[in-house]
């Protein structure tokens, strides 16, 4: 039974938003290309009127201050500069967004990808072996590079790695609790049962978390897609960065689409590796109470990550020196920790500086699990209506 269930999880928990990811990364990729010189004329025209707004305004402010920066060196000689550089830019075409996401946003998802690996101890081989979904061939002509989505989607890959492993460790728990040696060593029935709750806890608690980062991608192709869209209007704000007396609705436009989107982008790849370290951590609190005296908390770790305590005993021993008090210590134990993963995740985040990046993914999560419970209301409705022969059932009280 548990050989099946095992098989059942490592075929049930894939990663569910990759082909979604992927189909949605080629849209954008190639949608922003093809839009790309279109915009890039339009934010030309709209550069230049803004440059002579600002240069008749600049003329009117320095004339007010009788003329004090006579050679307009901290006005209009610096947008003039920037703006040649702008339109020097949007001139190069798709080429220029392509290199700056290949110095920039590729190394960063990069280094999350071989730090999130390293943590867990898995080669990529590995990844692919367990999560087995494969990125299809696309040309390599769109805004973005398809390194940058493979990279990405070998991120979700590992994580998803994680949260089989911790699946399987519960249902390891709950098929220990009931062994032939655990009894026979324990030897109280209530503590086994609730060895098995504890266990049913940690299977389901990572499952609903699993299907939660399923949708994480979302922050993630939201960002993307804003940065190449608008990526031309950041290149025309950027004509006006540095220079005296810049309208605040200029600078305001010039953040919004510059800066922080470029900041969004790289906190939604980040997030997107952060929950391997957020886990591991709580794990490392988990293991202790399942591990033997003599063994370490990275050769647990390796052992859960690898599968290899599901062939073993999952420390008979340590199972049974558990008390029944220490059981619900440990139940009360994974239910504070659970409330704790956000703080927990913002901590560590907070150390890198960066900024956790999933508000979008949270809506999808929450709207998805809102529509899957009204699902089961309404299937479970219209089965007691054909089991009272086709008559709805009536509440207590009504007529």
């Amino acid at each position: 039974m548990t050989n099946t269930m095992m098989a059942l999880v490592g075929d049930t928990v894939q990663c569910w938003g990759c082909p979604v990811f992927d189909r949605l990364f080629q849209i954008i990729s190639t949608a922003a290309a093809g839009f790309y010189d279109y915009f890039s004329d339009l934010c030309l025209i709209l550069l230049m009127a803004m440059f002579t707004v600002y240069v008749i305004n600049a003329i009117w402010q320095n004339a007010k201050n009788n003329f004090e920066d006579t050679f307009y060196k901290k006005s209009v000689q610096k947008v003039f500069i920037n703006s040649i550089v702008a339109i020097s830019l949007m001139g190069a075409g798709v080429i220029v967004p392509r290199f700056i996401t290949m110095i920039t946003f590729e190394p960063i998802a990069q280094m999350t990808l071989t730090y999130s690996q390293a943590m867990i101890n898995q080669t990529q081989a590995d990844v692919d072996e367990r999560v087995t979904y494969q990125p299809v061939k696309i040309k390599d002509d769109g805004f973005y590079r398809p390194e940058l989505r493979d990279t990405i989607i070998n991120i979700m890959k590992t994580t998803i790695t994680q949260f089989q492993s911790y699946i399987k460790l519960g249902i390891a728990v709950m098929d220990s609790a009931f062994s032939w040696s655990a009894l026979f060593g324990i030897g109280a029935l209530i503590k086994h049962i609730v060895l098995f709750f504890i266990g049913l806890y940690l299977a389901w608690g990572f499952f609903k978390l699993f299907f939660r980062y399923c949708c994480y991608f979302a922050d993630a192709i939201v960002a993307m897609a804003f940065f190449a869209f608008f990526f031309p209007l950041s290149l025309a704000t950027f004509a006006f960065n540095g220079a005296d007396s810049v309208p605040d609705v200029i600078k305001k436009i010039g953040k919004g689409v510059g800066v922080n989107q470029i900041k969004n982008l790289i906190s939604s790849i980040v997030t997107l590796g952060s929950v391997i370290i957020t886990y591991t951590v709580i794990m490392a609190i988990i293991a202790k109470f399942f591990s033997a005296t003599d063994v370490s908390n990275v050769e647990l770790m390796n052992a859960i990550t690898s599968g290899d305590i599901f062939e073993k005993d999952l420390s008979a021993e340590n199972l049974e020196a558990l008390t029944l008090t220490s059981c619900i210590a440990l139940m009360y134990v994974l239910n504070y920790v659970y409330k704790q993963i956000p703080q927990i995740t913002k901590m560590i985040l907070g150390a890198f500086e960066v900024e956790e990046k999933k508000e979008y993914g949270e809506k999808i999560a929450d709207d998805l699990m809102s529509l899957t419970k009204n699902v089961y209301d309404t299937t479970v409705n219209v089965g007691k209506i054909i089991l009272n022969g086709g008559k709805e059932e009536k509440k207590e009280g009504s007529k």
